[in-house]
């Protein structure tokens, strides 16, 4: 391994040193093993049992010294502990941070055998020796990397796919075995018996591929402030994404905090929904159907930039999972006015304006005496009084049922079934 530019007195000192590191190799992983022990108790390290770090602190030693003396080591590398540190959920750095610790035990040992050794040691030496440790620590740093990344991933596929058929399972609709769900929540880390809240968010329109890696990043990054353990379950297609997370949690809630961050950029593009909250994992998934309704409703509303909740839509949801209801609404409501567009857009503009002709003639662009003879035209078609407050009431109701039966419609034509989609 020694460049063959060295001098003899360099290629002597490092030969001097790889013979000293075998014979040290067993006091050197006591002293990393003391250190590295001390460390655990502050949390600075990983936990791995004494024994195991000395048998591999003893290996990469004697790696070291193999490769200081251009020796081709007796066997490889050890089985590294970055796969260990990825399936326990740990941070990246412990992966490589015990051979850092190693490299240093090592690097002060090698100093100090220049300071002791006789007739003065090159500074070209102990450069050279330092410089090949790095390089060597440097390449099992890369491997523990690796293997970090490659158990990371697999894992990460693994819990997308259980998170998937948990979020599967429960939008379905039937009454869910709560052990099942419990079993797998656990194998996820997640303790299913919290109250989880579901929220759907939608962008419009269809987004690119670096256009929805920007939402879904801000869109996570509100979910994660709000979950710090994130215990959350998540199922996306692009465009379209639907999250079950707990809501016992301190801080301002889902719907603030979204609220927040439509009031930027991303506000003109995000529709948000939030379905009302489930006693546990098991009961959550009335919350998910809930809240994909709303988005619906929200979408066909254009209610962009703003979290519309189950709550607020309530009789429209009702109506939508209803088509006998709505059909009834509005074949003895509103009837006579369906093949009479400009009477629906008068009566619900009408009513949105708080029964004020003034305004709805503005919002209309028209004249005011136009309103009050469609008003008229209104009232006799329907028998309904255009100045009490129940009759207008039930006017709307039925409104909201004509706009459920549309909406209906068009998520049968397969445009906004966002079920189907997000499942397909």
């Amino acid at each position: 391994m020694a460049p063959s530019d060295t001098s003899p007195a360099v290629a002597d000192h490092v030969a001097a040193v790889a013979r000293s590191l075998d014979a040290a190799s067993t006091t050197l992983a006591n002293e990393f093993v003391r250190q590295y022990v001390s460390a655990t108790e502050s949390g600075a390290a990983d936990r791995q049992a004494p024994v195991e770090a000395f048998e591999m602190a003893v290996h990469v030693i004697e790696l070291c010294a193999h490769g200081l003396g251009d020796r081709a080591p007796a066997a490889g590398p050890p089985s590294g502990r970055g796969a260990r540190v990825a399936l326990q959920g740990k941070p990246v750095a412990e992966a490589v941070e015990w051979l850092r610790l190693l490299e240093r035990v090592v690097a002060d040992h090698v100093l100090a055998h220049a300071t002791a050794g006789s007739g003065g040691v090159p500074m070209d030496g102990v450069r050279a020796v330092l410089a090949r440790l790095a390089e060597l620590f440097d390449v099992l740093c890369t491997r523990e990397l690796e293997s970090f990344t490659s158990t990371y991933n697999e894992l990460a596929g693994w819990q997308a796919r259980v998170s998937t058929d948990l979020l599967s399972c429960l939008i379905a609709g039937p009454a869910v075995d709560a052990s099942t769900v419990n079993d797998q929540a656990r194998m996820l880390n997640i303790n299913p018996h919290q109250r989880f809240r579901a929220v759907a968010a939608y962008h419009d329109p269809a987004p690119t591929s670096q256009q929805w890696v920007r939402a879904r990043r801000r869109i996570m990054e509100v979910l994660w402030r709000h979950d710090p353990r994130r215990e959350i379950l998540s199922r996306e297609r692009r465009g379209l994404l639907l999250a079950l997370v707990p809501i016992d949690r301190a801080g301002p809630g889902l719907v603030e905090l979204f609220t927040g961050m439509l009031a930027g950029e991303q506000g003109r593009s995000l529709f948000v929904s939030a379905g009302e909250p489930g006693a546990s994992l098991s009961a959550a998934g009335h919350s998910c159907r809930q809240a994909l309704s709303a988005l619906e409703i929200s979408i066909y509303r254009d209610q962009r930039g703003q979290v519309t909740q189950c709550t607020d839509v309530i009789l429209e949801v009702l109506l939508a999972h209803n088509r006998w209801v709505s059909k009834r609404l509005i074949e003895t409501r509103i009837g006579q006015l369906v093949e009479k567009p400009h009477l629906l857009d008068t009566l619900r503009v009408y009513i949105a304006c708080d029964m004020a002709l003034q305004r709805t003639a503005e919002e209309l662009v028209v004249h005011p005496n136009t309103v009050a003879y469609r008003l008229r035209q209104i009232a006799t078609l329907t028998g309904r009084d255009m100045r009490r407050i129940a009759d207008i009431g039930d006017l709307n109701v039925a409104l909201m049922a004509y706009d459920a039966v549309q909406m209906r419609r068009d998520r049968e034509e397969a445009r906004t079934d966002l079920r189907a989609r997000l499942f397909a």
